[in-house]
């Protein structure tokens, strides 16, 4: 018997706005359902628990804006994209939407388990960036957070790879690139909530982060 021709696509989206506070395993819920509205034919996985096929990137932290989300699923037929990403965006609620489709997707697999993230912190004063900075750029830089239930000791180490400071309209813009995902590398969101905690009485001056870029490294 011959089996049908399955089409992998990466869809990217961005989840900004109030989306920013859906978490991930909502955002998985969101974007099954939708898919099941369009009646898309997609390839299901075989077994007793049978699913789409379908896999979505690393979850984004709650609070998090994005621009850079992305799952990839196997469709069943070629995709017409610019029907697809219309229709997926009638789908999806505010703050959410599709960018572009990609296909046909190859997964690039390099076997490392990091990722090279980047983002935007955004800050009202430039003092409050300048602080932030200097703290970020501190390889010695120490903080403790919960892992699985217990308090832990993390420093940055190599985790921030670089901080610039751009002034941008009325406010100031820390553009970073951190690692994450390899051992004893505190994760991103780690890093963040440590840094607000660091600001004290400041914090409330870093009011936005967007994740711009994610790759495998």
């Amino acid at each position: 018997m011959n089996q049908p021709a399955e089409y992998k696509t990466r869809i990217n989206y961005s989840k900004t706005r109030q989306a920013r506070y859906i978490s991930h395993l909502d955002t998985i819920d969101i974007i099954s359902k939708a898919l099941r509205r369009l009646q898309l034919h997609y390839a299901v996985t075989q077994g007793c628990h049978i699913r789409p096929k379908i896999s979505f990137g690393p979850p984004l932290p709650l609070g998090h804006a994005s621009y850079c989300e992305y799952f990839v699923i196997t469709l069943l037929q070629q995709p017409d994209a610019e029907s697809l990403k219309t229709a997926l965006n009638r789908e999806l609620p505010q703050g959410m939407e599709v960018i572009s489709l990609e296909f046909p997707w190859i997964d690039k697999k390099s076997g490392a388990a990091g990722e090279q993230v980047n983002y935007r912190l955004h800050f009202s004063s430039r003092q409050t960036a300048d602080l932030a900075r200097t703290w970020l750029l501190n390889p010695e830089t120490a903080f403790q957070g919960m892992r699985k239930g217990e308090t832990r000791s993390y420093a940055i180490g190599k985790a921030v790879q670089k901080a610039e400071l751009v002034e941008a309209d009325s406010d100031w813009e820390l553009q970073a690139e951190f690692v994450q995902g390899l051992a004893d590398v505190p994760s991103v969101s780690k890093i963040v909530t440590a840094l607000a905690e660091y600001l004290g009485a400041s914090r409330d001056d870093f009011y936005l982060l967007e994740r711009i870029a994610l790759q495998e490294i």
